[in-house]
């Protein structure tokens, strides 16, 4: 029994360093992994595979990232990238196969996880409890990112090698839904911003009620996060724009990975900066211009000088240690990912709640965006709907979110270079895949062709 007890805490220990290092690959291919007992894993075992799930979801995170302001009009190419048609996809475009496999490399990891929390004979110890409601809430944010794109997507609640036909996206969103409430139910209450807590939990399903139309349940959602006393809006520019710095203690940081990863890092600068001629996004001129311009009721906005830098090629929002930053970050290489923040909660609070209701929510935010703000005693639906949508393209600009926005909304009026291709708003499966598992498992979206 002891030399038994020895291996499996060693097979213990390399699995832990090796889903840390994000070896997704790795990972699965060590077999003698999925002969061990989760009741024999204890606490501290446990506590290294949570801490290998933070590791791949960064890594997940940071590859889904960029989709949703570079097919939200949002950039123009820099000199390390090409972008002459955003919306432009198919089932063969590296993009889209590369992300549809970062979805599922990363869900192994968090069943890996979730499995282990299950079978675990201390379910009501609160290490146990909040490693499985970590597990659930990552799970639940990868079918997220599948089902805006995909829409459909294998439902996969352990790790298994046989085919899994898609499910309609319906099921999936509902499956989203069952897993935040799981988690709901076994995380702690906000405790430290880098850690999945009851308070991103309920951020996260506030994004999904709303992405599913069920606003009272969206507007309750959020309530729950806007009542956390260790959260607030903060009212200046130097504020607003430290959410962004390493090791950040920003009060509106609701969940971020904290990235402190010393090799394969994540840097977002180099992605829509200036510093390097490998750079491969910044700002249209159009936004560069007039994303933080004065607009009616709204004057002074404190994000434009965090934004953007003082010509008209720099987006500084991550901002590293060369000169033309508005704030100094200590540690570029390990800026934190920002999964969901408080602003984000009060826009959507106001969305669900329309403009019937919603003036209000949406005047307590703006009184910490402007230095002046004053909305009339009544807007239109769709006067409403285009202040909310501006204020979530000048609050969320450079963290994936415009795309979405525009297509849970219906505004394709927006898009300038749709061109009536409305079949772009649902991402094409990656032929490979359909090749592998076959098209009556792995169905096509419309609009891409037929497939063998």
């Amino acid at each position: 029994m002891k030399m038994r007890n020895l291996i499996y805490r060693t097979l213990v220990v390399v699995l832990g360093a090796l889903t840390m290092s994000s070896c997704a690959d790795m990972l699965d291919d060590i077999k003698p992994k999925d002969k061990i007992d989760a009741g024999m894993m204890t606490e501290s075992d446990l506590s290294k595979v949570v801490n290998g799930v933070y590791a791949t979801m960064e890594s997940h995170m940071s590859a889904m990232w960029w989709d949703g302001d570079v097919m939200g009009e949002n950039f123009r190419s820099g000199p390390g990238g090409n972008l002459t048609d955003p919306l432009d996809m198919s089932p063969s475009t590296a993009s889209v196969k590369s992300r549809w496999s970062n979805c599922y490399t990363s869900l192994k990891q968090v069943n890996f996880l979730i499995e282990n929390y299950e079978g675990n004979s201390n379910q009501n110890a609160q290490v146990v409890r909040t490693a499985g409601g970590t597990g659930y809430f990552f799970r639940a944010l990868i079918y997220y990112n599948a089902v805006i794109r995909w829409g459909k997507a294998s439902i996969l609640r352990k790790r298994q090698y046989d085919v899994v036909p898609l499910s309609d996206e319906d099921d999936v969103w509902q499956f989203i839904i069952e897993d935040l409430e799981k988690a709901e139910q076994l995380l702690p209450d906000f405790y430290d911003r880098f850690y999945v807590s009851k308070a991103a939990c309920n951020a996260l399903q506030a994004r999904v009620y709303l992405a599913t139309k069920q606003y009272d349940k969206a507007v309750a959602a959020a309530d729950k996060v806007i009542g956390v006393p260790a959260l607030s809006l903060t009212k200046t520019s130097i504020d607003w724009a430290k959410m962004f710095v390493y090791n950040s203690v920003s009060s509106e940081l609701v969940f971020a990975l904290a990235n402190k990863r010393t090799t394969s890092t994540i840097l977002f600068y180099q992605y829509i900066n200036d510093v390097d001629g490998s750079w491969n996004y910044s700002a249209t001129h159009e936004l560069y211009a007039g994303l933080y311009a004065d607009a009616e009721y709204r004057q002074g906005d404190i994000r434009g000088k965090a934004v953007f830098g003082p010509d008209a090629t720099r987006i500084i929002k991550f901002p590293n240690e060369l000169d033309g930053q508005f704030v100094k970050n200590e540690t570029p290489s390990q800026t934190p990912i920002p999964v969901l923040r408080l602003a984000e909660v009060y826009l959507i609070k106001a969305e669900a709640q329309g403009a019937l209701s919603g003036m209000s929510t949406m005047s307590e935010f703006l009184k910490a965006r402007y230095s002046s703000a004053s909305l009339p005693a009544s807007m239109t639906d769709v006067d409403f709907q285009n202040l909310v949508l501006d204020e979530r393209r000048r609050e969320l600009y450079c963290e994936g979110f415009r795309w979405y926005d525009l297509k849970r909304t219906g505004r394709l009026d927006l898009f300038k270079t749709l061109n009536g291709r409305t079949h772009l708003m649902y991402w094409p499966i990656p032929q490979t895949e359909i090749d592998l598992a076959g098209a009556d498992n792995y169905p096509q979206n419309p609009g891409y062709g037929t497939t063998n």
